[in-house]
């Protein structure tokens, strides 16, 4: 038992015992432990201690008698409990003993480390969150430092990462950081802007410029001008609006439409993608000497799938934002739910995280989210995989297995996977040495080396963790 482990479960959630007529009953039981127990918290009200909880959680009946006889309370009595399905967990059990003005006698139980996935190699979320952005994995932890020598510098900086990775949040640091955070941090979604309406966004009008000017109009250069402009998206910006923009980055100077008038303007670009701007480059797709502008730093956010590490601290940072929001008193997830969430390849990365957690607390109404809660959700990705054009983007485990592993059950045996792209090469060629090499073939695509290897890139990056391997190892 780690002592120095904050209390998991607040005071609102203590297991209630009234001594009445010689026996113990249940005033009041949490939702979570009823739940746990296969039934709901009606179910148990009222009953006999000896009768209802005593065969699920041995000592718990004694716990309450020493508490009631002593008049003291007892703290952190190691016990096992054992749910509905008959999987067991250690738990902590601490019991105070309290007497109303009118001689009700009762005993208040709390139960600790139940069963959340918790460990001391899980730092607090306070020191593992930074600017906002949460992680205590190697990759991430390198953005970190990166943000850390990028921010008090002026140069541009491209932010490399998928949908839903965090790149505004990224964006948001280096501002926070640098000297201008006194000034503005303005957005613009590149992908919303059509070509028509780019002059009109990034540099603003004039008033009567053309029809629906109803007035002037200062434009995101402008508003921005002594802080950072974040371009979102900016490989989906066409090429007549990237020959703009590159234009306005080395003049410094915006005219809005309708005006002869230029504008000094003084900002600092941080732009992302999600797209290789090099490669587009040399496909004619995007402007190259726009890409060596803004490429002058450069920041890849890994995707949540190589840093499933961070899925707890996530999850409690989502639970702490949507308790306070939904003024709940959500705990948090059972270990079980929690091993679901870290078997799931993430296609949509923290944003379906994000998604998913303000999903559950819609969903559910326990203050303790257990692994049924994720059945509907895990099997709406279960069809999205048979459904997909090209096979599954992410794996997931169908539910019942995924319920048997978050008990702590043993793996299924798996399927033999794909044969190789070589023709009658054994899958046992699969070592370190065929990953490296797939890879390098691949110029670092992780989806071309997996059709080298005749693999999902999903079973890629599973090879990558088997073989201690980072992308960046590679």
């Amino acid at each position: 038992m780690n002592h120095a482990t904050p209390r998991l479960l607040p005071h609102l959630t203590n297991l209630e015992l009234d001594w009445e007529d010689g026996a113990f009953r249940i005033a009041a039981i949490p939702d979570w432990l009823a739940g746990y127990l296969g039934k709901p918290a009606a179910a148990f009200t009222g009953k006999s201690l000896e009768a209802t909880l005593e065969p699920s959680i041995p000592g718990l009946l004694d716990l309450a008698n020493r508490v009631l006889f002593h008049r003291r309370t007892v703290s952190d009595l190691p016990a096992t409990a054992t749910d509905h399905q008959g999987h067991s967990h250690a738990v902590s059990l601490s019991a105070s003993y309290r007497e109303s003005p009118e001689g009700r006698k009762s005993v208040l139980v709390s139960f600790d480390e139940f069963p959340l996935q918790r460990g001391p190699e899980l730092p607090d979320l306070e020191s593992a969150t930074f600017h906002g952005l949460v992680g205590y994995s190697p990759s991430m932890q390198r953005v970190f430092n990166k943000i850390r020598i990028y921010g008090p510098s002026d140069a541009p900086v491209l932010v490399h990462g998928e949908t839903g990775a965090g790149k505004e949040g990224v964006a948001a640091a280096l501002h926070a950081l640098s000297s201008r955070r006194q000034g503005p941090f303005v957005t613009v979604n590149c992908t919303a802007i059509t070509e028509t309406l780019f002059e009109s966004e990034l540099f603003g009008h004039e008033k009567g410029s053309f029809t629906g000017a109803i007035k002037a109009h200062r434009g995101r250069f402008e508003r921005a001008s002594g802080g950072t402009l974040f371009l979102d998206e900016i490989g989906d910006l066409p090429l007549p609006s990237q020959a703009k923009l590159l234009r306005v980055l080395e003049e410094e100077k915006i005219e809005r439409v309708g005006s002869e008038q230029a504008v000094t303007v003084d900002v600092r670009i941080v732009a992302a993608t999600n797209r290789n701007l090099e490669e587009a480059s040399s496909r004619q797709q995007f402007r190259s000497d726009l890409f060596f502008r803004l490429n002058a730093l450069q920041i890849r956010i890994p995707p949540l799938r190589e840093r499933l590490e961070d899925i707890p601290l996530l999850v409690q940072h989502f639970v702490r934002a949507f308790n306070r929001k939904y003024r709940r008193q959500v705990v948090g997830l059972t270990r079980e739910a929690m091993a679901i969430l870290q078997r799931y390849q993430w296609p949509g990365n923290v944003r379906e995280l994000r998604n998913l957690m303000e999903r559950l607390f819609a969903e559910t109404q326990t203050d303790l989210i257990n692994q049924r809660a994720l059945k509907e959700w895990i099997e709406e990705r279960m069809a999205a995989a048979r459904f997909a054009r090209h096979g599954p983007d992410v794996t997931i485990l169908p539910y019942r297995q995924a319920i048997e592993l978050g008990m702590g059950g043993e793996a299924p045996a798996a399927p033999p996977p794909p044969a190789m792209a070589k023709p009658g090469e054994p899958r046992s060629d699969i070592d370190e040495a065929a990953i490296r090499r797939a890879f390098q073939e691949a110029n670092g695509n992780i989806t071309q080396a997996a059709a080298r290897l005749g693999i999902h890139k999903a079973t890629f990056y599973r090879y990558l963790k088997t073989f201690n391997l980072k992308r960046e190892d590679l």
